[in-house]
């Protein structure tokens, strides 16, 4: 393997700097000696009248050259980072991607519950296992990533392992992660995500219009399972929860709001995001039936059921904990006319564009809007 290394001096204020690129990787380290910018020669890269100062740079050059040759004599990549590890005396083993991504995946382990859900952990695992697919469990040293590997990576998780464009981007989205995590620990100097662009793409979100939210409200379900299923459902429509705050929401959870009626205020599970939401009537009619403790199946079972209440209901949308929460931002509060300030502190969103992600403006909203205007 061929490598390459430049070096240059050059002065920064009064302080002379050096700069070192291999294989097109660059970085420079302060020489920590100070003079006079006046008498610094840029073509000769020295300093006028001080053969003090010159020899220190000359003796910086020459230990930089040692390094390369020694470096460059076991036939391998080399990185501007071992060069400048050498030149501080912490010559380090080359850090490999699977060793950096098991790292962040064993940092983010720890925090489960703190800052990270169980489901982030297995995400990470899921697309560090495409990875080694990609890659035939061969690891590969981090200098050695540039823009190719990840146009190569992205590429093959959509050609061959068949995922969508959002699923591909949350994909790239986890091995972005764990690049930032190896550039904090300066195990990578060059960002090789610097020039790659895999944006998220906001799907079409369905909600439930007022004639289905009435259809599934007003009809007589076959038995208890269902029935509860429904109900929850119908709050979950009424109050814009997720499905992990409603799982987790308790009576200590109903306080009694600045208006003296009954909120639900908790802290969202997924973001620590205060959420406030004043109960309406319909949620609170639930929240009477069931006193105060919702039958929330798990996750995996309540959308079971609910494709079966959807049958019944004849409602052709998917009837998910997601489709009740973009019910909840359109059709229960924005087409009604509340502002979509409001909208996004009840759904305890962290910034409104999130919101307008969720929410939808109706045409009946629309044609009711312009009829003031006309």
């Amino acid at each position: 393997m061929k490598n390459k290394i430049k070096t240059h001096f050059h002065v920064k204020k009064s302080t002379i700097y050096l700069r070192v690129t291999v294989n097109g990787e660059r970085t420079e380290i302060s020489t920590n000696k100070k003079i006079n910018p006046s008498t610094w020669n840029k073509v000769s890269e020295r300093v006028a009248g001080n053969n003090e100062v010159n020899t220190t740079l000359n003796t910086l050059r020459n230990k930089v050259e040692r390094l390369f040759s020694n470096l460059d004599m076991k036939d391998e990549r080399i990185s501007v980072h071992q060069i400048i590890n050498g030149l501080k005396g912490r010559e380090k083993t080359q850090v490999t991607l699977f060793k950096a991504y098991e790292y962040h995946i064993a940092n983010i382990f720890k925090l489960v519950g703190i800052d990270y859900t169980s489901t982030t952990v297995k995400r990470y695992k899921s697309s560090f296992n495409s990875l080694k697919r990609y890659r035939e469990n061969r690891d590969i040293k981090l200098c050695d990533l540039d823009y190719n590997f990840i146009l190569g990576y992205h590429t093959y998780i959509k050609s061959v392992e068949g995922l969508k464009h959002n699923s591909a981007a949350k994909n790239i989205k986890n091995l972005y992660g764990v690049i930032r995590t190896a550039i904090k620990n300066n195990w990578l100097i060059n960002n090789p995500f610097r020039d790659f662009s895999c944006n998220y793409v906001n799907p079409t979100r369905c909600y439930l219009t007022d004639d289905e939210i009435d259809s599934l409200i007003d009809k007589h379900l076959p038995n208890d399972r269902l029935t509860k299923v429904r109900d929850v459902f119908v709050f979950q429509i009424y109050t814009g929860l997720s499905f992990i705050d409603l799982y987790e929401l308790t009576e200590e959870n109903i306080n009694k709001g600045v208006d003296g009626k009954e909120w639900i205020i908790l802290y969202r599970k997924k973001t620590h995001v205060r959420s406030a939401i004043p109960i309406l009537p319909r949620a609170k009619e639930i929240l009477t039936k069931y006193q105060y403790k919702l039958p929330v199946y798990c996750n995996q079972r309540t959308n079971s059921y609910l494709k079966e209440i959807a049958d019944l209901c004849n409602i052709s949308k998917p009837l998910t904990s997601h489709i009740a929460r973009h019910t909840f931002a359109t059709t229960v509060t924005l087409s009604k006319g509340i502002p979509i300030e409001s909208v996004s502190k009840m759904l305890g969103h962290t910034d409104i564009k999130t919101t307008q992600i969720y929410a939808k403006v109706t045409d009946n909203k629309v044609a009711s809007d312009m009829q003031n205007l006309m």
